[in-house]
């Protein structure tokens, strides 16, 4: 069979096995970023231990919650540092993708559908937790984000007609190469206009100038990234994971030093404005760096789809809107009962994802709420008669 000049079939398959229309990769990269959810959130009564007060009756309070352990602190902030970088990524990606692939029509109806109408159900629940509806957001804080990003993204790509694309053999696209450079001060601007460190928004009218912006800008780094698609392809390559792997453990080595806290909380003010400039810097060094590092090694590792790739795309999204309740409830519950941070935190992990994975079978998969979780043509459940798509 003949090899194209980029080292593609012409059936579309490239020399090394993996479908050019596939990106399995970076299926299991946006899973991965989502399942880490539990594991951030697992050890929230350390890096929030004002919440222990609203767990009393399991036997913790703000005043019995110890510090973090320093092992606990590293992974905590690593996972801090790069997991909603490279999940805005991605979501640019894909969303780029299917616009060209299925129109703008498609990609509205989809996001409406499966973020919009999620966003209403699953706030909603979480935020009646309390007794009262004032509009709180919880974890699902990104899925407002991402919605609206995808709807503003729709509507400038359709009034530009077609977004401009890179030819596959071109490398990467000089949008995204800018966007690139760019990255470092977009990053430090977002933190000064957030006070120091990018926010999240709490609520529906709550949206942080920084953070709204940066995440806006990791969107569209995703969406430069696929019109440049062929460096994903250089990516994968040994020696660049290897360079960008040590630009990744030095700068989150540096950023460590000036960024403690989570959200705010338990967050020292910097010493002067040349810490927090650095701190600033080497975090965004740090966000991109292992960002492209574990997208080259997704997409390396990850050439085809098989049962379990197909079964972690599935379950990661609603997993991850489950999660939330339980982990705070189990992590509470072993607190309570004296366990230390690390049976505390390998214990609340694994439980909270098997009560997630049972909710998501009992409550979800087989009845009309995958229609709006995992969209109807991918849903188990289907109406008599109706015609299966995509």
């Amino acid at each position: 069979m003949k090899i194209q000049s980029d080292g593609y079939h012409a059936d579309g398959y490239h020399a090394d096995g993996y479908h050019a229309g596939r990106y399995h990769g970076l299926d299991v990269l946006r899973s991965f970023a989502m399942l880490m959810g539990i594991v951030f959130h697992a050890p929230q009564f350390y890096y929030i231990p004002e919440m222990a007060d609203g767990f009393r009756d399991f036997g913790i309070s703000t005043d019995m919650i110890p510090e973090m352990d320093f092992w606990l602190q590293i992974l905590v902030q690593w996972s801090h540092s790069w997991r909603m970088t490279a999940f805005f990524i991605i979501s640019g990606f894909f969303a780029l993708m299917v616009f060209q692939r299925k129109g703008a029509a498609h990609l509205v109806r989809d996001r409406i559908l499966r973020l919009g109408l999620t966003l209403i159900l699953v706030a909603f629940l979480y935020d009646m937790l309390d007794g009262r509806f004032d509009g709180t957001l919880s974890h699902t804080w990104f899925i407002y984000y991402l919605l609206i990003f995808s709807l503003m993204a729709s509507l400038f790509w359709t009034m530009t007609s077609s977004p401009s694309t890179e030819d596959r053999t071109s490398g990467p696209s000089r949008v995204l190469i800018g966007l690139l450079i760019a990255f470092v001060p977009v990053r430090m601007v977002c933190d000064l206009l957030d006070g120091g460190a990018i926010g999240i928004s709490m609520s529906y009218g709550d949206i942080r100038p920084g953070g709204f912006l940066y995440f806006a800008f990791r969107f569209l780094t995703g969406a430069a990234l696929f019109a440049g698609r062929h460096s994903l392809d250089k990516l994968r390559r040994r020696p660049v994971m290897l360079a960008i792997g040590a630009v990744a453990l030095a700068s989150f080595a540096i950023a460590f030093i000036y960024v403690d806290g989570v959200f705010g909380h338990r967050r020292t003010a910097s010493a002067s404005m040349s810490d927090a400039v650095t701190g600033s810097a080497f975090a965004a060094v740090s966000a991109l760096s292992w960002s492209f590092l574990l997208l080259g090694v997704t997409h390396a590792l990850v050439r085809r789809s098989n049962a379990l790739v197909r079964w972690l795309v599935e379950l990661s999204y609603p997993v991850y809107l489950a999660h939330l309740l339980p982990v705070m409830v189990v992590s509470a519950m072993l607190i309570g009962k004296g366990y230390g941070q690390p049976a505390v935190i390998v214990g609340t992990v694994i439980l909270t994802f098997l009560i997630s994975v049972i909710i998501y079978y009992v409550l979800i998969k087989f009845t009309p709420l995958s229609w709006i979780i995992n969209g109807y043509h991918k849903s188990w459940l289907k109406l008599p008669g109706a015609k299966k798509s995509g």
